[in-house]
């Protein structure tokens, strides 16, 4: 019997651009800005600063160019640098039907790979979409069961998806992209203990799958083996980090309809630069305020029913969550999230700053927030449910089923390009952000993606 990596082999090898329908050509277009603008915007952080010099400090090589600061490296540490400031500001994409983030990793492995080998804009869509599909469609194998045991899925299911990406820009034959998936199981990791701190580890993760899975691929490349049955197997990546009792993975999922259904385009943008469990909060929030014209003085408190996989991210520690020590902290707090919206009838980047999170009005109306835990059974749902009291004795209650950018609501091209002239535009002046969206609008049709990392180079740059 073939093993799921000997199939997803197969697929990838055989993949051209001529087999990728419009649409998803399309989507990976958007799939790229987003990424870029989300890089760009948090290049001039101390996070940003921070994978720069380290690793800057952990080699050299003249491969592949970091976004924004212009500088080279080796293809697998310039993919560490931009696919960890791809995930910095917590507002790259996530595949609902999974909980996985996979823009940031695939992007930056694909991005560096397709310049470290000279290869096309048509190739670089390739590698985003199949890298972005076998992601998705991994995480549907056990959707929210990485989470449970404090596994970050974008990293330990993003570090295969890499692989084959960069795998197929270096043209590996089916058995050496198997190798390079065994390979990449070893290396897949990404555990989430930040969530109580506030530190930076999460903010790795994509950068990490992208470096780890570059490796894979090289290594496979150089005649390194690795286990066929690392997706399945006995001590393969889902049943060695997934050990929950009697937990049944669906591993037909990973190739159901592999290249006919494109789980890539059932991704969601986001809108707010937080985690995206609490977008519909937020949402709901903001349109209680304006219908009902709500200042924060009018509130007495505030419940929220929270999807019950998602309390441990965004709710509990209650005392954490109602004040952030860092903004890392900050983006994975509902308390604060729904506050901030309350307050300035907008959650924008302006929010997850040192100075915003100090704030006393938002911190207030937190301390007047509360959840109840939501145990409905079914899928996996990013909706949200806001009743606030107000001071007058009444109740105003809403409930956003879903998420705007998710589901039935996913952003249109205009709308992705509308968040990229607001996050690239913090750094580049609006000529370089026209500039950008309009090589990305036609990407596949560059002969090497270099013209993509100069316009996008900070001006003042070394």
């Amino acid at each position: 019997m073939t093993t799921i990596a000997a199939a997803l082999a197969c697929w990838v090898a055989g993949l051209r651009f001529a087999d990728l329908p419009a649409v998803v050509v399309a989507d990976c277009r958007l799939r790229i800005l987003d990424t870029l603008g989300i890089a760009l915007a948090a290049t001039k952080l101390p996070i940003g600063q921070s994978i720069r010099a380290g690793a800057a400090a952990l080699g050299g090589g003249d491969e592949a160019t970091s976004i924004g600061y212009g500088e080279r490296n080796s293809a697998a540490l310039t993919a560490l640098i931009n696919g960890t400031l791809a995930h910095a500001l917590d507002f790259d994409d996530t595949h609902n039907a999974s909980v996985m983030h996979p823009s940031a990793p695939i992007v930056a492995a694909a991005l560096a790979m397709t310049e470290a080998g000279g290869r096309s804009g048509a190739d670089l869509v390739v590698a985003v979409a199949l890298g972005i599909e076998i992601a998705n469609r991994l995480g549907m194998a056990a959707p929210g069961a990485f989470h449970e045991p404090g596994l970050h899925p974008t990293s330990v299911l993003g570090t295969p998806a890499a692989a084959l990406s960069a795998g197929w820009l270096l043209s590996l034959p089916p058995e050496s992209l198997v190798d390079a998936l065994g390979i990449s199981g070893s290396q897949a990791s990404g555990v989430l203990e930040a969530y109580s701190d506030g530190t930076w580890s999460k903010t790795l993760h994509p950068g990490w799958a992208a470096h780890a899975g570059i490796v894979a691929a090289r290594l496979a490349e150089a005649g390194f083996s690795g286990p066929a049955s690392i997706i399945e197997g006995r001590y393969g990546i889902f049943r060695s980090h997934v050990q929950a009792a009697g937990y049944k993975f669906d591993f037909a999922r990973v190739i159901d309809r592999l290249g006919t259904r494109w789980e890539s385009l059932d991704t969601a943008f986001k809108l707010f630069p937080c985690a995206h469990s609490i977008h519909a909060f937020v949402e709901a929030a903001l349109s209680l305020r304006a219908e009902h014209r709500i200042a924060p003085g009018m509130i007495s408190r505030i419940t929220m029913d929270v999807p019950a996989g998602f309390v441990g991210q965004i709710a509990e520690p209650r005392a954490a969550k109602l004040a952030p020590r860092t903004t890392t902290h900050a983006r994975a707090s509902l308390f604060y999230a729904v506050a901030a919206a309350l307050t300035d009838g907008e959650l924008g980047m302006a929010h997850y700053t040192e100075a915003a999170i100090a704030r006393a009005d938002i911190a207030a109306l937190a301390s007047l927030c509360d959840y109840r835990g939501d145990t409905a059974e079914g899928s996996i749902r990013f909706s949200g449910t806001v009743a606030i009291e107000l001071a007058d004795a009444r109740t105003v209650a809403t409930t956003i089923a879903e998420a705007d950018g998710t589901g039935t609501r996913l952003l249109d091209a205009a709308a992705v390009e509308r968040k990229f002239r607001t996050t690239a535009g913090t750094v580049l002046p609006p000529k370089q952000v026209e500039a950008v969206i309009e090589l990305v609008r036609h990407v596949e049709t560059l002969d090497r993606i270099d013209p993509l990392f100069l316009a996008s180079r900070w001006p003042a740059a070394p």
